[in-house]
C-alpha cells in the first residue's frame, strides 16, 4: 500500500495492486507513516459490524511495516485513476458534513481532488484549514494532516501556500486527499487529509 495520509486509528492509502483506496485501521503506533510510504501488513479482515461512513476499511492484525517510499512522479500515476470527477458534488453532497445515519457504505468516503486554485491553509478560529477553489467553488474544510500543522506551528505560520507549501511537503501539492471523518455528535465531515503531489 501506498500511504496518503495517517489517521487517529490508521492511515489511508492506495493498494498498490488493485489501485483501490483502503483504510487500513490498526492499533496506534508511536511513528505513524509519512506520505508516500510503501508499506505491508497481514490482513484481519473487514470491521464488524461494517462501517458505513468508510466502507474502504480494512482492520489489519498489526500496524504495517515500512518497505520504502515512491518518488512523487511515480506516484502520480497511482493518484490519477481516483480523481473525483468534475461533474456533482464533492463525496457525493453538497455542504461540509451528513448525517452518519443517512450513509449506507454504497458511496466512496475519500476522494483525490485536483484543485482550480489552491491549496492554501490557514489558522481560523476553528483550527487550520484548507482553502481551495473546485468546480468554480470555494472549499474550506479542515485539515486533518498533523504533519503540516505541526510545520506551520513550528514556523510560526498563519497561513502558508505556493512556494512555502512546497518546502513543507517537499513535493508541489497540486491534489488533496479530501475524507469523511469517522461520526462526531451523529455527523461525518469532510476533511483534508493530506496534500498530494501532482
Amino acid at each position: 500500500m501506498m500511504v496518503l495520509a495517517a489517521t487517529s486509528d490508521g492511515c489511508v492509502g492506495i493498494d498498490l495492486d488493485s489501485g483501490a483506496f483502503v483504510r487500513a485501521l490498526y492499533p496506534p503506533t508511536y511513528v505513524p507513516p509519512h506520505t508516500l510510504d510503501v508499506v505491508t501488513a497481514e490482513l484481519a479482515g473487514p470491521p464488524d459490524p461494517p462501517d458505513d461512513a468508510r466502507p474502504e476499511a480494512v482492520e489489519l492484525v498489526a500496524a504495517p511495516a515500512k518497505l520504502g517510499r515512491l518518488r512523487p512522479r511515480r506516484a502520480t500515476r497511482y493518484l490519477e485513476a481516483l480523481v473525483h470527477p468534475t461533474s456533482g458534488p464533492l463525496l457525493g453532497f453538497s455542504g461540509s458534513s451528513v448525517p452518519f445515519w443517512t450513509l449506507t457504505g454504497d458511496r466512496p468516503s475519500l476522494a483525490i481532488v485536483v484543485p482550480e486554485v489552491g491549496p492554501q491553509l490557514r489558522w481560523t478560529d476553528s483550527g487550520y484549514q484548507c482553502r481551495f477553489a473546485w468546480q468554480g467553488l470555494v472549499h474550506e474544510l479542515p485539515l486533518g494532516d498533523p504533519r503540516l500543522i505541526d510545520g506551520m506551528q513550528r514556523q510560526r505560520r498563519s497561513s502558508c501556500a505556493g512556494r512555502e507549501l512546497r518546502g513543507l511537503t517537499g513535493f508541489k501539492p497540486s491534489r488533496l486527499l479530501v475524507l469523511l471523518t469517522p461520526p462526531v455528535e451523529g455527523y461525518c465531515h469532510k476533511q483534508v487529509a493530506a496534500l498530494l503531489p501532482g
